[in-house]
């Protein structure tokens, strides 16, 4: 596990989303959930359409 906001775009694998169910908007780490954001793990402006190789869902409501 990364420390907190210690990896660069590049280490992380940053990208485009291929399929917005697995994007930034989705995860776990993406403060504040909407159109551009924070990471918990990655440096920079977040964008909700993008993902990186530590993305981890939400959990889904019951």
């Amino acid at each position: 596990m990364p420390s907190v906001q210690g990896l660069s775009k590049a280490q992380a694998n940053y990208r485009k989303a291929e399929n917005p169910k697995f994007s930034c908007g989705e995860c776990k780490f993406m403060f504040p959930r909407l159109s551009i954001g924070g990471c918990r793990y990655v440096r920079g402006v977040i964008h909700n359409s993008d993902i990186c190789d530590e993305f981890k869902p939400r959990r889904s409501q019951p």
